[in-house]
C-alpha cells in the first residue's frame, strides 16, 4: 500500500509480501480506531453546540416570581415552560436540558411544532392515561405562537443564555 488514499484516516508503509497478512491487520485496526476517535470528537462537538446552559426549574421559577425578564414574551415563554413541566408526570428532570431530552425521546427526534402535534394526537387517542401530558404538550405548542423559532431546543437555549449571562 505505502501511501494514504482518499477516504482513509491512517497511513501505512509498504506491505512486503512476507508481512502482508499481519500488516493489513494492523493497518485496518488502526483505521477502525482512528474512525472511532473521529466519530467521538464529532459527537462531542455536536453535544457542545446542542447543550442548553444549565438553568434549573427552581431558577426558572425564581425568574418568573421576581419578573427578571427583558421583554414580556420571554416571561410568557418561561411561564409556559414551567407550566408544561408541572403537568408532566415524570419528575426526574431538574433542568431545561433534562426536560428537552425527555421530550425528544417522546417525539422520537427534534421537538418541533409538527412533532408536538403528532404527540398530542397520540395522547388524545389514549385520553385517560395521558391527560396531564396532553395538557403539557398544549402549553408547549403555545410557545411556538410567541416566537419565530421552529425548534423547541433553540427556544430553551435562547431563554437560558439570556438568563445565565
Amino acid at each position: 500500500m505505502g501511501n494514504k488514499r482518499k477516504g482513509q484516516l491512517t497511513t501505512d508503509s509498504e506491505w512486503h509480501k512476507h508481512l502482508r497478512k499481519i500488516g493489513k491487520r494492523f493497518f485496518w485496526k488502526g483505521e477502525r480506531n482512528a474512525e472511532k476517535k473521529m466519530v467521538n470528537e464529532n459527537l462531542s462537538e455536536i453535544n457542545d453546540m446542542t447543550e442548553i446552559p444549565s438553568l434549573t426549574f427552581d431558577e426558572l421559577f425564581d425568574l418568573i416570581e421576581e419578573n427578571r425578564f427583558e421583554n414580556p414574551t420571554d416571561k410568557k415563554i418561561a411561564e409556559k415552560i414551567f407550566e408544561a413541566e408541572r403537568d408532566w408526570k415524570i419528575t426526574s428532570q431538574e433542568s431545561l436540558n433534562d426536560f428537552i431530552i425527555v421530550l425528544e425521546t417522546e417525539t422520537g427526534g427534534t421537538v418541533t411544532k409538527t412533532s408536538l402535534k403528532k404527540l398530542l394526537k397520540k395522547y388524545n387517542r389514549k385520553d385517560t392515561q395521558y391527560g396531564w401530558e396532553a395538557e403539557s404538550v398544549c402549553s408547549l405548542l403555545e410557545i411556538f405562537e410567541l416566537t419565530k423559532e421552529t425548534d423547541l431546543r433553540n427556544i430553551f437555549r435562547q431563554l437560558a443564555e439570556d438568563k445565565v449571562t
